[in-house]
């Protein structure tokens, strides 16, 4: 499976707030900072929130839609310097989630709040 398909599915995941630490330490693992462009078309891919919402009141989605954005932040965070500083190729990218992440891993007061979110993936136990 490759990279782009295990993203989808932890959107389809976080979407639905049934995620899998499982999947989630597979993407984290098998990612390196030769990955930002596929992380960033992932945000890249992603249309409105209200558009995977199944009804008006739907605010469990959202929160899941947000969260998947703060994984990918999470990720390019973990990757490191060299991948924090290849987001900045996005950044004139009209896409209205894209300037989040890029803030987001650029900068560092944001840190340690995103990764807490996912903690778990950042301790070698399993």
């Amino acid at each position: 499976m490759s990279t782009e398909d295990r993203l989808n599915m932890a959107f389809r995941q976080f979407l639905s707030s049934s995620v899998s630490d499982e999947l989630l330490r597979l993407i984290k693992d098998s990612i390196g900072p030769e990955d930002v462009d596929t992380l960033m078309q992932a945000v890249l891919s992603l249309n409105d929130p209200s558009e995977y919402c199944k009804h008006d009141l739907d605010s469990e989605t959202v929160s899941g839609f947000f969260l998947f954005l703060d994984f990918i932040s999470a990720l390019i965070i973990q990757l490191g310097d060299q991948a924090i500083q290849a987001t900045k190729a996005y950044q004139d990218t009209r896409h209205p989630f894209v300037p989040w992440v890029i803030k987001f891993v650029n900068d560092e007061r944001f840190h340690a709040e995103i990764l807490a979110k996912f903690e778990s993936l950042w301790n070698d136990s399993v």
